[in-house]
């Protein structure tokens, strides 16, 4: 079967087109865009388009590298098949891999390497798998709405003078000499160890295109840390983690509403808030989430090769 798409690394100018088709692949629930449906941060770096005769975007895959920790996570492959075309299966398959093929020169050998999407995406599945990713991993997508936003920023201003034995504060810049950074990044490598992400590009990536760290501390220690950042749509937390002698404290739940509240004052409102969870994340995360307004949107699977495979 000839090509349906033309493949090309991705421009600023493909921003807007990118954003519609997520937005149209969304409705349909076969594509589980309840996932990701911004572009990753940094675009267009790392991304290649798959565009039709008339030049529309219908295809998107990004690599987001972590060089430190020689580690990639691709955000899609996300492909629109033409409605109740006979070979849709095959349009996908075919542009996916050309996809992943154009943005292999970009990934600089980079060894471990991770797909993330719906538990029930089986063109995914068999996308990794064709790709030699193995099942690394899983978790759970959560959504709180615009109510649950609004009580997280009320839980905030409440916890100001609460009298308790921690604090939470954004994560300090470069030059200080407290030790936070270091500790921040050594806690998130024990409770993610296979994550897309090391601990010294999280802290690296405070303030850069959204992103937002805030930390716990008590008795001179670090205690916890929260990380997300603000997307058009939405504020996204994407990792949370407390010592383990520190749990059933309330300071995750701290930690969670004082992300919130940051995001909300540097970026703006947001209609909904949304978190991803693991079984390797750094507290007990469905009962929290839970508590703070989260209900779950689906189940993930993260599929992986090289050093977390």
């Amino acid at each position: 079967m000839p090509d349906m798409y033309d493949i090309r690394i991705a421009v600023a100018e493909d921003l807007n087109d990118s954003l519609d088709l997520l937005a149209v692949l969304r409705v349909d629930s076969a594509h589980h865009l309840d996932l990701l449906v911004d572009p990753a941060p940094g675009w267009p770096a790392g991304s290649v388009v798959a565009t039709d005769r008339r030049g529309r975007v219908r295809g998107l895959l990004t690599a987001a590298v972590d060089p430190e920790a020689d580690r990639v996570v691709l955000h899609g492959p996300f492909v629109d098949i033409p409605v109740n075309h006979p070979a849709g299966g095959r349009i996908w398959d075919s542009t996916a891999d050309a996809l992943y093929a154009a943005v292999e020169p970009l990934l600089a050998g980079v060894a471990e390497r991770e797909v993330r999407g719906g538990a029930g995406h089986l063109l995914l599945a068999a996308f990794a798998a064709r790709h030699g990713c193995a099942v690394g991993g899983a978790g759970e997508e959560l959504t709180a709405d615009a109510a649950a936003v609004r009580g997280l920023l009320l839980r905030e201003a409440a916890c100001q003078g609460a009298g308790a034995v921690w604090e939470t504060a954004p994560l300090p810049g470069l030059g200080d000499g407290s030790g936070t950074r270091t500790a921040v990044a050594a806690l998130h490598e024990r409770c993610f160890p296979a994550v897309g992400e090391s601990g010294a590009g999280l802290v690296a990536s405070a303030g850069v295109d959204g992103r937002a760290v805030v930390v716990a501390r008590g008795g001179g220690q670090v205690l916890g840390y929260a990380a997300g950042r603000a997307e058009q749509e939405r504020y996204r937390v994407e990792h949370v983690a407390v010592e383990p002698s520190a749990r059933g404290r309330g300071i995750g739940a701290a930690l969670v509403a004082e992300l919130v509240w940051k995001l909300a004052v540097e970026h703006g409102a947001r209609p909904e808030a949304r978190a991803s969870i693991g079984t390797g994340s750094g507290v007990a995360p469905g009962r929290m989430f839970t508590r703070l307004g989260f209900r779950q949107q689906t189940s993930v699977v993260a599929h992986r090769t090289g050093h977390a495979a």
